[in-house]
């Protein structure tokens, strides 16, 4: 990033920039508050003029990163549908995940070390998209859900979220294994329509 372009971010982005690599990097524990304002050159107590504790600038990159995602789903699980509301649904998300890509990793992160934050997590702002996906998923239109049982609706529904935050989770791996970024504007692309292609094939279930 430019010194133009770093003037024109306001601090409380940049601080939340900055915080959600290394929740992502090291966890909850694992980041000192002084390592986020080092790294958008602050000091602590200057940092502490936008955000009062580490708890609420963790809590800043959650709501950033998670509340578009259940405002989006919301509107599929009680909102008016159409047959093309997944295609439509999938290209937010992708494109919202894009915008905060580190996200996945700083959640990855917290279920793989079991951190303290782990069940406030789930909770306050898992359960929420995962419910209305699942609600979703049940009241949808378009492609039927012919050779899935009730019972395995959850299972679908956790394994699509899966992939698709796992895609960015993973994404240090995957540009080793590929040999590109999965990251860049074309590959989010191709991602999207794989993921397409694949509902497409998991709605039919055979």
């Amino acid at each position: 990033m430019s010194q133009a372009e770093t003037i024109r971010v306001p601090t409380p982005d940049r601080i939340l920039d900055a915080a959600e690599v290394l929740f992502a990097e090291r966890g909850f524990a694992g980041t000192p508050v002084r390592d986020i304002a080092a790294r958008v050159g602050l000091n602590p107590a200057s940092l502490y003029n936008h955000f009062p504790s580490k708890q609420a600038i963790y809590e800043a990159v959650l709501e950033r990163g998670v509340r578009p995602l259940i405002d989006i789903l919301e509107v599929a699980a009680h909102g008016e549908l159409d047959p093309d509301w997944g295609d439509r649904i999938l290209e937010t998300v992708m494109s919202q995940l894009e915008r905060t890509p580190h996200l996945p990793r700083l959640i990855q992160h917290e279920a793989v070390s079991g951190g303290e934050h782990l069940a406030r997590l789930a909770r306050r702002w898992l359960l929420p998209p995962y419910a209305q996906a699942l609600a979703a998923v049940k009241r949808g239109p378009g492609p039927g859900l012919a050779g899935w049982d009730d019972e395995e609706l959850p299972l679908l529904v956790i394994a699509w979220l899966n992939m698709i935050f796992g895609y960015f989770a993973m994404a240090p791996l995957t540009a080793e294994l590929l040999d590109r970024d999965p990251l860049s504007r074309e590959n989010l692309e191709r991602q999207t329509g794989f993921l397409r292609k694949l509902a497409l094939r998991l709605a039919g279930g055979d």
